[in-house]
């Protein structure tokens, strides 16, 4: 009698903690048809970025998005690399893809011989809860001498994003970066 009762019993307990968890998604900053490959930096560098400078709140793995005044961290949203070093690589990519010769920050390599620096800050990096998607900061490119070449405070803004929808959140922030990339692709011609 008491096997019947203790093995349903046992298997019911068994299923009810078989629960199934959403699945991580790992997201990278890269334009459409972009490789997200980290490679070797080149022999000949034009323009070196530096790790991007992030505020603490977006020091984490999680996407973070603005439900009125209070951060939200997505469950299953995460960058596959830190997100200084995703911003980074994403910025250096796009200038590859515009013809001049960069590399993003990668704590793995030395810095290579290069002619120009790139700095940028970032202030906000998320999503909110009106739709809108925002990066705000600012960015400086120098000479390796430490001469300034040009400069710019950025607030770049999409609109039409689905609160919660992780990929099309990634997807507008990539964009952004596109277009902060191309600011300063001009500033180096």
């Amino acid at each position: 009698m008491r096997l019947t009762i203790l093995l349903p019993v046992s298997v019911s307990l068994l299923l009810g903690c078989a629960t199934t968890e959403p699945l991580a998604t790992y997201f990278v900053l890269t334009a459409p048809g972009g490789s997200t490959k980290v490679s070797r930096p080149a022999a000949t560098v034009r323009v070196y970025v530096h790790r991007v400078e992030i505020p603490a709140y977006l020091n984490r793995t999680n996407l973070a998005s603005m439900n009125g005044d209070q951060v939200r961290y997505s469950p299953t949203g995460l960058w596959a690399l830190s997100l200084d070093q995703t911003i980074s690589l994403g910025i250096a990519s796009n200038l590859n893809r515009a013809g001049i010769s960069s590399v993003g920050f990668q704590p793995s390599f030395t810095v290579p011989a290069h002619t120009n620096d790139v700095a940028v800050h970032i202030t906000h990096f998320e999503g909110h809860e009106n739709g809108d998607v925002i990066l705000s900061g600012n960015w400086q490119l120098t000479t390796t001498g430490g001469g300034v070449v040009a400069g710019k405070a950025v607030t770049i803004r999409r609109t039409g994003w689905a609160f919660g929808n992780d990929a099309q959140l990634v997807s507008l922030l990539s964009s952004e970066v596109t277009e902060l990339s191309n600011q300063i692709a001009r500033a180096l011609r």
